[in-house]
């Protein structure tokens, strides 16, 4: 790992410490409809699980970007060895509500190298979003470098075309910032389906598969009307695989599922 840490890794981490209760009151309740990150995670969670079934009996696991430990829980409790690295000090100690203290360490998907080819399965979820180019090619090299032969990898990313326009809310608060001369709250790497499949590609991963998920543009109308927005999540979230998972609907979802093997 680099001695240096870049400004995307140092706000990344900064600004999970600053709202490491507001993800943990988001964890908290089962109510995937009144917010966008719920109805997002709900979805993601869903093909998680369905990667997570698939794992050998005592399956090896690492848990990129752990968080408050919350997928960790769920794979310890299924009878996985799992190991979690969380860069966020204010992160880790709400892990240690979840998970033992000695399951979750201090670390980076840019260093892995304790965990060279001991892992059936690595995932990091919501963690390239936050790092830039250079990071993210480092960090895919490293996870497939964790892996065993044949293991997998299941990684989020934000779509660069998702409908609710993400990407150009991220420009108009950067230009804000610029003017304001102060510097963005944090970075955000987007990508699409073929520039993410040609980047896990470029690593060495095998067996690529990209998903959508998330279609309708649910942040920005939860902004807009909260009642409408959960109305509207209630009618999609039963054909959300016909919406966001097609080759015509995936570039225009709000997340991107990877999942590939090694």
């Amino acid at each position: 790992m680099t001695s240096k840490v870049s400004w995307s890794r140092k706000r990344a981490i900064d600004v999970h410490d600053e709202t490491a209760r507001i993800f943990s009151a988001e964890y908290a309740s089962e109510n995937a409809y009144d917010s966008p990150f719920r109805y997002g995670r709900h979805l993601i969670d869903q093909a998680w699980a369905r990667v997570a079934s698939e794992l050998p009996k005592g399956a090896h696991c690492l848990d990129i970007g752990s968080g408050i430990g919350a997928y960790m829980a769920r794979l310890l409790k299924a009878g996985f060895d799992v190991q979690g690295i969380e860069p966020s000090p204010e992160m880790r100690k709400l892990a240690l509500e979840h998970v033992p203290a000695s399951r979750v360490a201090d670390g980076s998907v840019l260093d892995l190298a304790a965990f060279r080819q001991s892992q059936d399965f690595v995932y990091a979820i919501e963690v390239f979003r936050y790092l830039d180019t250079h990071d993210n090619v480092v960090g895919h090299k490293e996870i497939l470098q964790a892996l065993k032969p044949g293991g997998i990898y299941f990684g989020t990313y934000v779509n660069r075309w998702a409908l609710d326009g993400y990407r150009q809310i991220v420009a108009l608060r950067n230009l804000k910032a610029k003017m304001q001369g102060a510097a963005p709250r944090y970075h955000v790497e987007f990508e699409t389906p073929s520039s993410l499949r040609r980047r896990l590609a470029a690593a060495g991963f095998k067996d690529i598969e990209v998903r959508g998920a998330m279609f309708a543009p649910l942040r920005v109308l939860h902004k807009v009307s909260p009642s409408l927005a959960t109305t509207i999540g209630r009618r999609t979230m039963p054909q959300e695989a016909w919406l966001s998972d097609r080759a015509l609907t995936r570039p225009f979802a709000g997340h991107l599922i990877a999942i590939a093997r090694r």
